[in-house]
């Protein structure tokens, strides 16, 4: 994941859990997002990538290769979770959706976070926190009831949907410790912020 559920795997990670986090070729987007330890612009000195990215393991990997895709099935076969944060229906064009990689290992649980979930009317929908947070009615809560919603001042709406993941895949590992089976989690983070 990037933005979107990078708190999840940072929650399993706080948990204990290994966690690796597949980036990009170049790198994950985050780690060039300020400010950065001692305002020094660098991929390894951003403070929004310690936040959240602290406790991971991380490799790069091009998941849109056929390389790259055989690396995350192996990872699979033996991984208790996978979260991903890919637009709806991408996952599926490589054939990496919950029904393929739970072909791969039956007990996977798979949480995908998106703005408004993987179906529906909005799901194709380009959704920013700023979009999640005043459809889920939070934006409605601040301000003067005079004027225009107040936005917040921090983009929270990501920062529910990857904590409700890591809630969702929590219960999920429950209930397969009771029966045995993955689950796949669907996350839409304007839900999230209305729930």
């Amino acid at each position: 994941t990037s933005d979107e559920a990078l708190i999840c795997g940072k929650i399993f990670a706080d948990l204990g859990a290994e966690v690796i986090k597949l980036e990009e070729p170049e790198g994950d987007k985050t780690r060039s997002r300020g400010p950065f330890f001692h305002d020094e612009p660098h991929l390894e000195r951003s403070l929004f990538w310690f936040a959240y990215d602290t406790g991971k393991k991380s490799i790069t990997l091009n998941i849109e290769t056929k390389e790259g895709q055989e690396i995350l099935k192996k990872l699979v076969q033996s991984a208790d979770f996978l979260v991903e944060s890919f637009p709806p229906g991408y996952m599926s064009k490589l054939h990496l959706d919950y029904e393929k990689i739970s072909k791969i290992n039956p007990q996977i649980i798979m949480a995908s976070v998106t703005g408004f979930g993987q179906d529906g009317p909005y799901s194709q929908f380009k959704a920013p926190d700023i979009v999640c947070m005043a459809m889920g009615g939070e934006m409605n809560l601040c301000g003067d009831p005079d004027r225009a919603p107040l936005r917040l001042s921090v983009p929270q709406a990501y920062l529910h949907a990857g904590a409700e993941a890591a809630v969702g895949m929590l219960i999920a590992h429950w209930h397969r410790l009771n029966a045995g089976a993955g689950q796949y989690v669907d996350i839409s983070a304007q839900e999230c912020i209305t729930w």
